[in-house]
């Protein structure tokens, strides 16, 4: 899923309008109803929903790859685009009190948001890897499933199916090819290169 972010904000920076859609599409719905709406209702929610896309669009260039998904950093955008709206309406009802600074903690602080961000990701990745074993003959999927996910010894594997260590290496190492084949196809415009071994410990929740 990095992989995927990454590859469609450099996408995003090229210019491909397209990639900047399937980034509004992933990220649109969360924003509202876990950022967005809580903080300054459902009628001003678009506004700043727009602000938000706005402004990630004429900064997207500055934006230097950590490792986090783009939907962190678009809530912390939209956060301080909440904050602003708050206070145009205070200037505008003419009350001289001080609103909070809840939108301006550091993007690298732990938030409850960012969490639920971490969560979601995770989420998503692990349907992903069970839709790409179930397209997988069952040989293969079991054998991924028993070493990778279950982290069984190469011998329970092997005995679990019915075949010898050697013979368990061999379906192992196809199966990976064929899972990483069917990986890239899934999103055949992003790149692709999740590593077997980072979808095993997020099925497993080690991750």
């Amino acid at each position: 899923m990095e992989d995927d972010d990454r590859g469609l904000l450099e996408r995003i920076r090229r210019g491909d309008g397209e990639a900047f859609g399937v980034l509004y599409d992933r990220t649109r719905d969360y924003l509202l109803s876990c950022v967005i709406v809580p903080r300054v209702g459902r009628t001003d929610a678009d506004d700043v929903l727009s602000e938000t896309f706005r402004t990630a669009l004429t900064k997207v260039q500055d934006f230097e790859w950590r490792g986090i998904p783009p939907l962190h950093w678009l809530a912390t955008i939209a956060r301080r685009k909440c904050l602003e709206a708050m206070r145009r309406h205070r200037s505008r009802a003419g009350s001289t009190e001080c609103l909070p600074e809840l939108c301006d903690l550091p993007d690298e602080v732990p938030t409850a948001e960012a969490a639920i961000i971490a969560l979601e990701s995770k989420r998503l990745v692990k349907e992903r890897i069970e839709t790409t074993l179930r397209d997988l003959p069952t040989r293969y999927a079991d054998a991924l499933r028993l070493r990778l996910i279950e982290n069984r010894s190469r011998a329970d594997c092997a005995s679990r199916l019915a075949v010898s260590v050697a013979t368990f290496d061999v379906v192992l190492y196809r199966a990976t090819r064929a899972f990483a084949k069917k990986w890239r196809a899934a999103l055949p415009r992003a790149v692709e290169k999740t590593p077997l071994a980072l979808a095993a410990s997020l099925v497993r929740g080690t991750v």
